[in-house]
């Protein structure tokens, strides 16, 4: 009984036995359990825990604004906030959700028009920006108006009202960020529905960085500043204890460190798309 408990002792608690470096913490041990954050980040947090938009209905709102803030750059006149496209554009939202899909099409082959015709609005054209993947709206902008088919959306001079909805869901199995624009021109008395424009798929993911500590990765952000303090911790003990000189130790050390930095690039990095 006593062996254990010197064991552990030795393995858990700084103290002269073990030259105050514990066996659990000293920087081979940490390198291992970098590189299970790493992986778990790969297999569960990057994936399937990445950021969420901390307040959809305020992006919601904020999208409203910079989109018309473009069309002012633009010359373009302001888009109004129409309930009928806000009402479509959030059954859109839900049904994607509800089926687990992501596209201009749901499973059951329905397009936006068809949830702005349920709402009984009536337009002479229509158009449909899709995001996923932002939590804030700065970078959403951007990366829509990088690109031909969505910017073409927001600037055309034909439509004139919008409706916007954004939320938080889970798609294949993954914790992301949705938002759903529509575009529409108003009908005439009679006319008849015509004339559908759409955004194209991004042909591929956008990286980016964000913050690590969002929602959704603090648990890996906290076991990751403590693996970090534990590393210094045991660099300090080194050179009290004069083991720098050892050229392998210290790059062993060097080597858990650099593991450690890896794991908070991958915490700030971010996947996104447009469609």
């Amino acid at each position: 009984m006593e062996k254990i408990r010197d064991i552990l002792h030795e393995t858990f608690i700084p103290s002269s036995r073990n030259d105050h470096r514990p066996h659990a913490f000293r920087h081979f041990m940490l390198s291992i359990y970098s590189l299970a954050l790493l992986a778990s980040q790969f297999s569960f947090g990057m994936i399937q825990f990445s950021p969420v938009a901390a307040n959809p209905t305020q992006m919601q709102k904020q999208i409203y604004t910079e989109i018309n803030s473009q069309r002012h750059l633009n010359g373009e006149e302001n888009l109004k906030e129409n309930i009928l496209l806000d009402n479509a554009a959030k059954a859109k939202l839900k049904d994607m959700f509800s089926k687990n899909y992501w596209d201009h099409t749901s499973p059951s082959g329905e397009k936006a028009w068809d949830f702005i015709n349920q709402t009984g609005y009536s337009y002479k054209a229509a158009g449909e920006n899709l995001a996923k993947g932002f939590f804030t709206t700065d970078p959403m902008i951007k990366a829509w108006m990088a690109s031909p088919s969505h910017k073409k959306n927001i600037l055309d001079q034909e439509f004139t009202e919008t409706g916007i909805a954004v939320g938080n869901g889970s798609i294949n199995g993954r914790e992301t960020t949705i938002a759903v624009q529509l575009f529409g021109a108003p009908a005439p008395v009679m006319a008849r529905n015509q004339a559908l424009v759409a955004g194209e798929k991004s042909d591929s993911l956008n990286f980016g960085l964000s913050n690590p500590a969002a929602p959704g990765r603090i648990p890996f952000f906290t076991l990751y500043l403590i693996i970090f303090t534990l590393i210094i911790f045991d660099g300090i003990m080194i050179r009290i204890n004069k083991s720098q000189k050892n050229k392998k130790h210290m790059l062993a050390f060097r080597t858990s460190l650099g593991i450690n930095v890896l794991v908070l690039a991958v915490l700030c990095l971010n996947i996104t798309q447009i469609w």
